[in-house]
């Protein structure tokens, strides 16, 4: 599996499964990955060629900044998980 921080850097990852028409399955994620999570990676990995798992905390999604700074950051983690459920990259 490959992480990935920068989207030029994803891009050009994609770019030759585009070429080759493969289906690409993502699972949009803020981290702090459960089993909720894996289910949700798992069927993509299932159901395409390729999966990609974004890790994003958006910080606009916070009305409360005390509440993003108490939010898990487990990206260590989050990658185990999503490499132990096939995922092929992470974006975060």
């Amino acid at each position: 599996m490959k992480v990935f921080t920068k989207i030029v850097d994803l891009q050009e990852a994609l770019s030759c499964h585009r070429k080759q028409h493969s289906a690409i399955g993502f699972v949009p994620t803020m981290g702090a990955l459960h089993a909720g999570h894996a289910s949700l990676v798992e069927r993509s990995v299932k159901d395409n060629d390729v999966t990609v798992v974004s890790i994003f905390l958006n910080p606009t999604q916070f009305n409360d900044q005390n509440d993003l700074a108490r939010y898990p950051k487990t990206l260590e983690a989050d990658c185990a998980l999503a490499e132990a459920c096939g995922a092929d990259i992470v974006f975060a």
